[in-house]
């Protein structure tokens, strides 16, 4: 005769996959629709009446009224800075910037501003743009009045 054996039932238990799924999914929306802050300082940059607003790829150079040098919101040397730009050369054009945008403070030494510039033009590059703020309009408004 065949004698069969008796399963005893295991308990039931939760499964948490797709819990777990759920979890994942929630994690990555909100990692991708999170606000990444640029790491800085705000600046007051010089004023202009004939800035003009630019757009595109740009390599961002920072020189601060102490003589800091920010290179793309990371702190670098002269020497640093003229490296990076030597490698920013060889790249092909498609992965080098549109333009190098140069902000500079109002206080900054000219001798610092000068060597940057002459570093950028002699690496090749001739997209220099130094970064102005707008200059208010003078002339009261005549708005409201008859």
């Amino acid at each position: 005769m065949i004698s069969f054996q008796r399963h005893t039932p295991r308990p039931a238990s939760p499964d948490i996959t797709p819990l777990l799924d759920v979890v994942f999914i929630l994690l990555i929306f909100f990692v991708v629709s999170s606000v990444f802050t640029a790491k800085g300082m705000d600046m007051e940059l010089p004023t202009a009446e004939s800035s003009t607003p630019v757009s595109g790829k740009s390599m961002e150079i920072e020189l601060r009224a102490n003589g800091d040098i920010l290179c793309d919101t990371h702190p670098v040397t002269l020497d640093a800075l003229s490296v990076q730009l030597q490698s920013m050369a060889i790249r092909p054009l498609a992965q080098q910037p549109v333009h190098i945008l140069l902000k500079s403070a109002p206080q900054a030494t000219v001798e610092h501003f000068v060597r940057i510039v002459d570093m950028v033009r002699s690496n090749g590059f001739s997209n220099l743009v130094i970064a102005t703020s707008t200059k208010p309009d003078p002339t009261p408004s005549t708005e409201g009045r008859q």
